[in-house]
């Protein structure tokens, strides 16, 4: 399968794990069956939008948070932001606006 597919399975899976989610677990909340989610999480097969749509809402994140994969971070970051970006998806304007100051202050105390 190509590289698109790929990256969106190892998107799923990281996400998926760093909820604490089974894969029976995620496949049964999506609707779809557990052997077509692994072999969507291994990049063997592309899903549909409709498909897609019905993994980010079992995940209970966004599309844009889904495709948010960058091929140049290492899988280890990947998973880390990955974490980071379930946490913050669902929190208002306002409160995404209090975690930046927090991080930003964190990285002004750290360049001391």
């Amino acid at each position: 399968m190509n590289n698109i597919s790929q990256q969106l399975g190892n998107q799923i899976r990281n996400i998926r794990t760093s909820l604490g989610i089974s894969q029976e677990e995620l496949a049964f909340k999506s609707g779809i069956s557990a052997a077509h989610l692994g072999q969507i999480e291994r990049g063997v097969k592309a899903p549909t939008i409709t498909t897609i749509s019905k993994i980010a809402n079992a995940l209970n994140i966004t599309l844009p948070v889904l495709f948010s994969f960058d091929i140049t971070n290492t899988p280890n970051n990947t998973s880390k932001l990955n974490k980071i970006n379930t946490y913050l998806s669902n929190l208002s304007e306002d409160d995404l606006n209090d975690i930046l100051k927090i991080i930003k202050a964190i990285i002004n105390l750290k360049n001391k």
